[in-house]
């Protein structure tokens, strides 16, 4: 079987899905959910577990379990057949093209390079430091398990020469970002050296780099952490740390909490709190942000209490209301900096803390508001440049109201005058989608009713040859579902012992989905299917064959109604040039 179809057979698109979608059932065999892939309040996005299709009727996106993944990893189809194939425990042989294979040698660099250092932390008698050191952090065995946390040897040479024995090259190694060459051109030495070593996992639990915290004592002119370079698999602006670990809980707690600091989420996984992730001691940037929005439409920004960690997650704010986010925050105790800080003083607060986020702008009143004396017009002034900004951020009219009245009443200024000084976006930010995306093809009610007919076709093997033959060609106006029906139409020729069967929908889109050309009749094929299904369901054949019979009805009164439309309009026409000739021709076709 070739390896795409027996992914297909052994995964279902409702589970894939719903790993990263809500969804609720609609219907036997159906499911909806807010579309991932635009703004939307009510639900659009169907998902059928008997077609194994997905489709939104909102943005016209729709496709297989190969393209939803595609869309929302923003994988290419061989990363996307690895990791689907990986899922499902189908062997998928290495990718052909050469950045493929590239990418995978580098990944299999990685995952070597971990092993290693997690080699070292547990049984070098030179990471006896480092083993001390977690121990006294509270970071268990259980946590350096879960993390893969490991060390760096204090040796020139000791990973790469490990790395070179395994049949990597040294450009390789520099190109992975753990080795470096020697002055002198010739040879490698080690990145990182005696470091305590934290791998950098995609949202797959894939290692893509690591960072390296210097031991207590060590000289600071080093740096405290040391990071890899960007490389062909890692990019410092799109991980989010913690990701891979922190999905399962995110879908559990409806949102995520993103903290500064790797260790603050090694901190909060101890004791449970796991729908945590981190920015790595980074502004968050939107690639980030839009990666998370495949998760959760909700942000707890935990930042550090010093100035730098409100300026970050005020700058990560901006980013994550243009996405349309709804975006919370947590307020630490003013007697710990972290809260990796807090854990360790406080773990039950720390417990409390993360079920209690309040409205980000509440967050940013309390915190420009402390020390500060609003009878001071000093401090009056200082405050309001501080939070008009932020409010003028907030798109919504009524949400942007209720903070400037709230400013308006704390400084005891007319609320007037601060709506003069601030000049907000009211532009309602719209989630990016690909540019490539099948846009919704408008469609009339003839239109819909067509779709619906050419739906039952596609699955209804019983009454297949009775809709065809009852479907002419000449009613269908709309020149891509007449294209589509003539597709289906040649398809059913061509293998009449096919077309007789459930087979025929499977084998009419694996034809459409092999040629690029014709992406929007496929579009068509999937919502004409995903409609004639509910439509459809649970009814008898006696039902079904009644509700056709009804459809056509339709279908020619409609017809009929636009073809006299047209005449109408055609008649208008010729009166107004006076061509009686032309005026008593259409007068006997409209009778």
């Amino acid at each position: 079987m070739d390896p795409k179809d027996e992914i297909k057979a052994k995964l279902d698109i409702v589970a894939v899905i719903g790993e990263y979608l809500e969804l609720k059932p609609a219907g036997m065999h159906g499911f909806r959910a807010l579309c991932p892939f635009h703004a939307e309040k009510s639900a659009s996005f169907h998902v059928s577990s008997d077609r194994q299709i997905f489709h939104c009727f909102g943005c016209g996106e729709g496709g297989d379990i190969f393209t939803f993944v595609q869309k929302m990893e923003g994988m290419d189809f061989p990363e996307v057949l690895m990791h689907l194939g990986q899922k499902a425990g189908v062997e998928i042989k290495r990718f052909s093209t050469t950045e493929g294979n590239t990418k995978q040698r580098l990944m299999g660099i990685h995952e070597l390079a971990t092993s290693f250092y997690k080699k070292v932390l547990s049984s070098s008698s030179g990471s006896h430091v480092a083993r001390e050191y977690l121990a006294n952090r509270g970071i268990t065995s259980e946590l350096i398990d879960r993390f893969e946390i490991g060390f760096a040897p204090d040796d020139w040479s000791m990973l790469s020469d490990a790395l070179l024995k395994r049949g990597f090259s040294e450009a390789e190694l520099v190109q992975a970002g753990l080795s470096i060459k020697k002055k002198s051109g010739i040879g490698v030495l080690d990145r990182f050296r005696a470091r305590i070593m934290i791998p950098l996992r995609d949202q797959h639990g894939n290692t893509v780099g690591f960072t390296g915290r210097q031991l207590p004592g060590a000289d600071s002119n080093m740096g405290k952490y040391v990071n890899s370079p960007e490389t062909l698999i890692y990019h410092k602006g799109r991980l989010v740390y913690g990701l891979d670990l922190a999905k399962r809980a995110i879908k559990d707690h409806k949102c995520l909490i993103i903290m500064e600091g790797n260790l603050d989420v090694v901190a909060s996984n101890k004791i449970g709190v796991q729908h945590v992730v981190a920015s790595s001691g980074t502004a968050l940037t939107q690639e980030q942000l839009e990666l998370i929005k495949r998760y959760t439409d909700t942000v707890v920004f935990c930042f550090d209490r010093d100035a730098a960690g409100l300026t970050a997650a005020k700058k990560g704010v901006t980013i994550a209301r243009s996405l349309s986010f709804d975006v919370r925050a947590i307020s630490l105790p003013t007697d710990v900096k972290d809260p990796d800080d807090l854990v360790q003083k406080n773990p039950e607060v720390w417990k409390k803390l993360s079920n209690e986020s309040i409205p980000f702008m509440q967050y940013l009143f309390d915190r420009t508001l402390f020390s500060r004396d609003i009878s001071n017009v000093d401090h009056k002034r200082l405050i309001s440049q501080e939070l008009l900004p932020a409010i003028s951020e907030i798109s919504d009219v009524v949400e942007r109201e209720h903070w400037l009245a709230k400013l308006a009443s704390l400084l005891n200024i007319d609320l007037a005058i601060l709506r003069t000084a601030i000049h907000p976006k009211l532009e309602k930010s719209v989630i990016k989608t690909n540019t490539n995306s099948v846009h919704p093809i408008k469609l009339g009610k003839k239109d819909q009713v067509l779709l619906v007919l050419i739906g039952s076709i596609l699955n209804d093997e019983l009454n297949r040859d009775y809709v065809r033959k009852q479907l002419e060609l000449t009613v269908i106006d709309h020149e891509q579902i007449a294209n589509l029906y003539k597709f289906l139409e040649e398809t059913y020729t061509s293998d009449i012992e096919t077309a007789k069967t459930k087979s025929f929908f499977a084998k009419a889109r694996n034809l459409l989905q092999s040629d690029p050309s014709k992406e929007t009749l496929l579009s068509l094929l999937d919502q004409s299917s995903l409609i004639a299904e509910q439509q459809f369901e649970n009814l008898s054949p006696a039902s079904c064959l009644t509700q056709l019979n009804t459809l056509f009805e339709t279908l020619h009164a409609t017809d009929r109604q636009s073809k006299r439309s047209i005449l109408a309009q055609k008649l208008r026409q010729a009166e107004d040039a006076g061509d009686v000739e032309a005026v008593n021709k259409l007068l006997s076709e409209l009778n």
